[in-house]
């Protein structure tokens, strides 16, 4: 259904009506400012729609055709300043603020992370709609390179850009994006459902992504299907940070069990990125674990397993990126800190510094 490295977007990218991607495109964004000219630019250049869009961009609302099966619905905003600072000719940054963002990186995030949340759910990406708000007078370039972001995304990963809105104000760029997954038959991963005794574990690595994987992360849709499929007994992705991440799922899964969780130092796997970051800020080992525990958008997938399911995922898996148990819920005894890491196996409570939004 998709190509799963980034470096493919441009490859795997066809519009709508072209041959193949070698084809030039037949024209760029137009100059003019007028709304409807825009759209119409962005009509020509879709990505191939689904067999399930009925009703594309251009009429009041789309219509999916959609058999019997439960549906993944989500939402999310990127909002300049808070997701991404826009790249500037000229202007240079402090290295650990992480590297500026192209148009087209910023179209492609602001999918992708929708995907994440999809993956997390163990649902197949099906349909999604986009809202974006310029910056008024936002160059053309811009205007283009962010559709083109956004397009080639949902090209590679399969998904029917099926309409959205287009808005322009004195405030910063933002992009908002719903979409649709499929379960197709599948119990989705939820993040309540921990129970005593499950093994904690995680996909690939974390911290440092301010260095610029929170641009180009790869949203773990295979993994996080295949693991649903297994059966496991909770699973979000990280984007708020580890730290805060399994409080969430302590929190959601203490409607049914007490649990807390216990998380061994050694085994978190700490980035390449989290090492170099901290090496930027003057300091060592224990500040690269600080921001594997507790940095956002790694976009990895933390997951909760039994056991034994545990022994068998680890057995099949046939993925590159890999996985690794971090530790186990245990019952939440009283006075106790919900999330704790184990030194050398000596417990201490585990601060909740992740991100946080302030409203």
């Amino acid at each position: 259904m998709y190509k799963g490295a980034s470096d493919n977007l441009i490859a795997t990218y066809v519009p709508a009506g072209r041959q193949d991607a070698s084809e030039p495109m037949s024209k760029h964004a137009p100059k003019s400012s007028d709304e409807f000219e825009y759209i119409k630019w962005l009509r020509s250049e879709l990505p191939p729609s689904g067999p399930n869009l009925e009703v594309g961009p251009g009429d009041d609302c789309a219509i999916l055709r959609v058999e019997t099966d439960k549906l993944a619905l989500k939402i999310d905003s990127v909002i300049e300043g808070k997701h991404f600072m826009l790249y500037e000719k000229g202007v240079r940054r402090p290295a650990v603020l992480g590297p500026s963002a192209t148009p087209e990186e910023i179209g492609r995030k602001a999918v992708t992370r929708c995907l994440s949340d999809l993956a997390a759910m163990g649902a197949t990406p099906v349909s999604c709609m986009v809202a974006v708000t310029l910056h008024t007078g936002a160059p053309v370039k811009l205007r283009e390179e962010l559709f083109l972001g956004i397009s080639k995304t949902c090209a590679t990963y399969g998904l029917s850009l099926a309409g959205g809105d287009t808005q322009s104000w004195d405030g910063p760029l933002s992009i908002t994006v719903s979409m649709i997954g499929a379960m197709n038959g599948v119990r989705p991963a939820l993040r309540a459902g921990a129970a005593p005794g499950d093994v904690i574990a995680i996909t690939g690595s974390l911290g440092g992504s301010i260095l610029g994987k929170h641009l180009r992360f790869e949203p773990r849709i295979a993994e996080g299907r295949f693991l649903a499929e297994r059966g496991v007994s909770a699973m979000i992705d990280i984007s708020d940070g580890l730290s805060g991440d399994i409080t969430r799922i302590c929190e959601e899964s203490g409607l049914r069990f007490k649990v807390g969780a216990d998380i061994a130092a050694e085994a978190v796997p700490v980035s390449k990125s989290a090492r170099r970051l901290a090496k930027l800020e003057s300091q060592g080992a224990e500040r690269a674990l600080h921001h594997a525990l507790h940095d956002g958008e790694d976009f990895e997938l933390l997951f909760i397993v039994r056991p034994n399911r545990w022994k068998q995922i680890v057995k099949e898996w046939p993925f590159d990126v890999p996985i690794r148990a971090l530790g186990m819920m245990r019952p939440l005894k009283k006075d106790e800190p919900l999330v704790r890491i184990l030194k050398k196996g000596e417990p201490e409570a585990l601060e909740v510094l992740s991100w946080v939004h302030q409203l």
